[in-house]
């Protein structure tokens, strides 16, 4: 399989508001425009994220909790005159973790503290994983290729199947990435995806051209994970 790599910056999408039942219908229409002129099969996937990252305020947490007992001597040092038991040691990290637990686990700051290359990670294996289920390696050709974005990790990916790969590289998929960027930073993800169904229809044509009977093997409708 070819992997476009996950795109770096831009700002936090916010999915949903702009992916009205119209344009689903419009992105399924394009994926039935373009998969006239291929045999290839063109599937295109859309996810708001691919995980709720709830353990990572949890590990901050216990990693900051952790290192209270480290600061004893600094403390120790500082005030020599008082003594610290074990006990309010123990209180001491026992309320660092339940607030920063707390605290880090609003959406935003939960976001916000979750490293990218973690969210890239998960994006890409929810990307592996639409691909199975979507039986995109099901053609009889091999020739099915995936679209995936998910939104709040900022991630597209778009997953060609073993035919699609000997005759397309990394490059050619990143080049439809680049195209799609600006209209996903301007929260035009239907727009966004019809382009790229565009131009994936139209790569597809010029390697594999439909044949004679043009079967679809693969439903043309547009797939929104909630």
């Amino acid at each position: 399989m070819a992997a476009a790599a996950p795109p770096a910056g831009g700002e936090m999408l916010i999915f949903g508001h702009d992916l009205s039942a119209a344009q689903c219908r419009k992105v399924s229409e394009a994926i039935t425009k373009a998969e006239r002129s291929t045999s290839g099969e063109i599937v295109a996937v859309a996810a708001r994220a691919s995980d709720d990252y709830v353990h990572v305020p949890i590990h901050i947490a216990a990693a900051c909790a952790l290192a209270i007992p480290l600061l004893v001597p600094l403390l120790s040092r500082s005030m020599p005159w008082s003594t610290i038991s074990v006990w309010q040691v123990f209180l001491a990290q026992l309320l660092v973790f339940i607030a920063l637990s707390l605290l880090l686990s609003l959406p935003r700051l939960r976001y916000a503290v979750t490293p990218k290359a973690m969210m890239w990670k998960y994006a890409h294996r929810n990307a592996a994983a639409q691909f199975l289920a979507t039986n995109m390696s099901a053609t009889q050709a091999r020739t099915g290729v995936l679209i995936f974005v998910s939104v709040l990790e900022r991630y597209v990916e778009i997953v060609g199947d073993k035919a699609i790969s000997e005759k397309l590289n990394q490059h050619d998929w990143q080049a439809i990435i680049d195209e799609m960027l600006p209209l996903l930073r301007e929260k035009k993800s239907a727009d966004a995806i019809v382009l790229a169904v565009q131009r994936c229809g139209a790569l597809l044509a010029k390697h594999f051209p439909a044949g004679i009977e043009n079967k679809n093997e693969l439903p043309d409708r547009f797939i929104v994970l909630a």
